[in-house]
């Protein structure tokens, strides 16, 4: 595979809207001892989570 310009951990990041959320993942990445794979990785599930138990 490919990486397509601009991206990091599997996900593309373009625009300045893209670069703040990217921003705010490598600092959680670096308060966390992650990777910004990993971080982007778990704040997805946490993301994923949280909204399945609004539905619920």
């Amino acid at each position: 595979m490919q990486k397509e310009h601009g991206q990091v951990t599997g996900i593309i990041w373009r625009g300045a809207e893209d670069l703040a959320a990217y921003q705010l993942v490598k600092q959680y990445a670096q308060k966390n001892s992650l990777t910004v794979s990993a971080a982007a990785k778990e704040l997805l599930k946490i993301g994923i989570h949280a909204e399945a138990n609004k539905h619920n």
